[in-house]
């Protein structure tokens, strides 16, 4: 007979899938904040520690708010109708699967807590003076970000797309805007589009999900409205993307030659559609989903490093 304080071979390896650590997609945006900074501050050693500390910080946050995602998500009913069928690409369910309890769960949330609390207070401490904007930004997109199932479950009120919108575009934002204190237009237009390409693998899995979401109460765009008009809904989020891009261009936030970068990312999205709101195929739009996150992270890390920033 085992107990919970038992040591299990393999924990390790469980703590890691229920942070959903696997998926390095949801903290790469930091690279293309870090990008656009000039070579001084990547010189500087105060400024490489606050970059350091600030991606520790992203990551424990993103690992506690997948945890949380799970404990609720055993806790409501809603993994036990959307993940027994089998697996999807990054995900894992180990306290469905009994490889973790909860309450050693919770603890591996309390750990992540205590991470996110002490770096983000180095990073205050480092960084200081900011800007009130940022002081007040920082710490809500947390609040936000662990709120998505648990607490305010926003997820569970249609917020899901929003909230991992908003925490991706942070990845960029936040880094950049540590370091130089200031968001111009160029790094906003960068960070919201890295937080729709987030979205829109968002907007598969819920949609794979409607049926079981539904019958256990999480609310999701997907499962409140019908099928066409989940699929208008999805339609909608990549057009706002492709208006992001293609605005950027022509207002002058992206330079011209950005366009040159994007256009692989605007091929594959076409073929993300085509999958899921053309096929049906829910799951391979959200694996194509993840690939043409990393092809637009590396597109736009590029760029800013190699492209020349000619302005429309």
């Amino acid at each position: 007979m085992t107990t919970d304080a038992t040591p299990r071979p393999g924990r390790l390896r469980a703590f890691f899938e229920l942070g959903k650590l696997r998926i390095v997609e949801l903290w790469l945006g930091f690279f293309v904040g870090v990008t656009l900074l000039d070579a001084a501050a990547l010189r500087d050693a105060r400024s490489l520690a606050i970059l350091g500390l600030i991606l520790v910080v992203g990551i424990a946050v993103i690992a506690a708010t997948c945890s949380l995602d799970d404990i609720v998500g055993v806790r409501d009913g809603v993994d036990q109708a959307n993940h027994r069928g089998g697996a999807r690409w990054g995900v894992n369910k180990p306290i469905l699967t009994g490889e973790l309890t909860e309450a050693r769960a919770f603890r591996f949330v309390h750990v992540l807590g205590l991470v996110a609390v002490l770096g983000f207070a180095a990073v205050l401490a480092l960084a200081w003076p900011l800007p009130t904007w940022l002081v007040v930004t920082m710490p809500a997109m947390m609040l936000i970000a662990v709120n998505y199932s648990y607490g305010l479950k926003l997820s569970y009120r249609g917020g899901g797309e929003l909230v991992i919108l908003t925490g991706a575009a942070g990845t960029v934002l936040i880094p950049c805007a540590l370091i130089t204190r200031a968001a111009d237009p160029l790094l906003l237009t960068e960070a919201l589009l890295v937080g729709l390409w987030h979205a829109q693998v968002v907007v598969f899995s819920n949609t794979q999900d409607a049926a079981g979401d539904r019958a256990t109460g999480r609310m999701t765009i997907a499962a409140r409205t019908t099928e066409r008009g989940n699929r208008l809904y999805i339609v909608g989020v990549f057009t706002l993307s492709a208006a992001v891009g293609v605005g950027g261009l022509v207002a002058g936030f992206l330079p011209v030659t950005y366009g040159l970068a994007l256009a692989p990312v605007w091929a594959l999205q076409l073929v993300q559609l085509r999958r899921g709101v053309g096929q049906r195929r829910w799951l391979d739009a959200r694996l194509l989903g993840f690939r043409t996150v990393r092809v637009g992270i590396a597109a736009l890390v590029f760029a800013n490093l190699c492209l020349p920033r000619v302005m429309g």
